[in-house]
């Protein structure tokens, strides 16, 4: 789900594509995905449809843009995060406090991307995660996302004895995800929702389930 490389547009059309995207952002997470349609973007942008059909060709080339800007937003405060730890125990407690300290911080951006996540449908008829996960078998993975891929963590842990537990690292990753996306689900019917209470519990269980030295 990437879009046309930033390098290759000028200072106003990429100023004027963050203004889209930024837009878009807010109304589907005031709206839900379903309902922002292009002309109901370009009103809010205040600018005509047609500008916006220049900037993104179609509906699915808006969404890559979205998904890019919100992924970039999370690396930018989890990479650092994760990036300073050596112990896997560390790097994922890291993850775990960075995902809150993202969702704490970035609010619309994750509601926005969690209304596409789970509504979106491609003009071929691709969910979000088969259209995410396309992009990543055409184009790979950018280094700076692959710390925030829990696998590797749990599998290291795992490997070196670290992580006292025989569940397949797979299933730990799947079940850690949707124990931090369930605070987005909730953030996204209650935006005062506490995401940060909610990721220190899902730490703290998780991290003795698995037998992670603290």
């Amino acid at each position: 789900m990437r879009s046309k490389l930033a390098g290759a547009r000028t200072f106003t059309e990429e100023a004027r594509r963050q203004q889209i995207v930024s837009c878009a952002v807010e109304l589907i997470a005031e709206s839900g995905y379903p309902q922002a349609s292009i002309a109901k973007i370009a009103e809010r942008a205040d600018i005509a449809k047609s500008v916006v059909l220049y900037h993104f060709h179609s509906k699915d080339e808006l969404v890559a843009a979205i998904v890019e800007t919100v992924f970039a937003a999370s690396a930018a405060v989890m990479v650092p995060r994760i990036a300073a730890t050596s112990s896997a125990t560390e790097r994922l407690t890291a993850y775990i406090d960075a995902n809150g300290e993202f969702l704490d911080t970035h609010r619309r951006e994750a509601i926005a991307l969690y209304e596409v996540s789970t509504s979106y449908r491609g003009g071929d008829g691709r969910r979000f995660d088969q259209a995410v996960q396309a992009s990543v078998d055409a184009s790979g993975v950018p280094p700076e996302f692959a710390l925030l891929d829990p696998l590797t963590i749990l599998s290291d842990g795992i490997r070196d004895g670290e992580f006292r537990t025989a569940t397949d690292p797979h299933l730990l990753k799947n079940i850690l995800r949707a124990a931090l996306d369930g605070a987005v689900g909730e953030l996204s019917r209650d935006d005062t929702y506490d995401v940060l209470a909610h990721t220190a519990a899902v730490k703290d269980l998780f991290l003795a389930a698995i037998g992670a030295h603290q």
